[in-house]
């Protein structure tokens, strides 16, 4: 009788140990892709139907970094970015940039800025869009334009309310002139 009982208050402590337990969503680290970087892009609505070329993008373990193929003065570069932090909640999308070296713009459709808590340009090359709870991904697009030979940087960043909170991706561009023959 003494072992039944011993057996059923170990079952019972067993138990309560863990009803205790409180159940965590999964915890994921936020993510950034992107399109094709397209030079030139021509357009038939809000599609690309052609461009002038498009870059490829090469990873670099080194540093973590990425390096796109060179691109000329002159020329505008166009993808697309996308922010995604799966199941928990978008908090801040950062892109930065310097202004010396290349200009910089993007669009946002209206659902984007539906969820914008307010949208923070700080100095001349950084641009922080922070959303409302309830938002996980979204898509944009990005344009730029080099303003002098040599390299460039732009950093984008995804941060979320996870355990992960932060991801950021380095794009290294170099730049030079066209000659005749392109």
């Amino acid at each position: 009788m003494r072992k039944l009982f011993i057996f059923l208050v170990l079952v019972v402590v067993a138990g309560a140990m863990t009803s205790c337990l409180e159940y965590k969503e999964p915890q994921y680290s936020p993510q950034i892709y992107s399109s094709l970087f397209y030079v030139n892009p021509q357009f038939k609505g809000d599609s690309v139907v052609g461009a002038k070329d498009t870059l490829d993008i090469i990873y670099d373990a080194d540093d973590d970094s990425y390096e796109l193929d060179t691109v000329y003065l002159g020329d505008t570069v166009m993808f697309a970015s996308t922010y995604y932090t799966v199941a928990n909640n978008l908090v801040a999308v950062e892109m930065k940039w310097d202004t010396t070296e290349m200009n910089l713009w993007y669009v946002t459709t209206a659902d984007i800025d539906k969820a914008l808590l307010k949208t923070d340009t700080v100095g001349h090359y950084t641009c922080t869009m922070r959303f409302k709870p309830g938002y996980n991904r979204v898509t944009f697009p990005v344009y730029f334009t080099p303003k002098e030979r040599g390299g460039m940087q732009l950093k984008l960043s995804v941060e979320s309310d996870s355990d992960f909170p932060m991801h950021s991706v380095l794009i290294y561009i170099p730049a030079i002139e066209a000659t005749q023959e392109d």
